[in-house]
């Protein structure tokens, strides 16, 4: 049995990067029993398989290329089972400016061909501003995404 629990962990491993936690829920939605899903998360650990600081810079990576904040990662990456250091770790590694990302997101969205933002009433203001903030980004880099500067 615990071969075939070895097998179903490499095939979902193959497909995409999983933390230790995603693999090991996986894993128990199989019924597969504890000590044989311990012994093969030990396994894939070992050599290499599963690496939670890997998911982790890969989480981060994907969430930027969605132009997400650094808020909605983290709210994902939690989910996933990722450890919060881990992810700031790879934050550090990778230098991200949350302030041109807001922007660029908010231009992306609503600006015109001349890729100036024009200006809004208080209600579509607020309209943006939630989009933004259900991006993941904080009050200041919204503000920032939406002035005119």
């Amino acid at each position: 049995m615990s071969s075939s629990c070895q097998e179903i962990a490499v095939g979902l491993l193959a497909r995409r990067d999983h933390s230790v936690q995603e693999l090991r829920q996986k894993l128990e939605q199989r019924d597969f029993d504890s000590e044989t899903i311990e012994s093969t998360l030990a396994t894939c650990l070992e050599r290499g398989w599963l690496d939670d600081a890997r998911f982790a810079a890969s989480l981060l990576r994907q969430g930027i290329s969605k132009q997400h904040g650094w808020l909605r990662i983290c709210q994902d990456a939690k989910r996933k089972g990722v450890d919060s250091e881990l992810l700031s770790q790879a934050e550090q590694a990778a230098e991200i400016d949350w302030f041109a990302l807001a922007k660029e997101t908010a231009q992306r969205k609503y600006a015109d061909i001349d890729g100036v933002i024009p200006p809004a009433d208080q209600k579509l203001k607020a309209k943006r501003m939630r989009f933004l903030q259900s991006r993941g980004f904080n009050f200041d880099q919204i503000q920032y995404a939406l002035s005119n500067d």
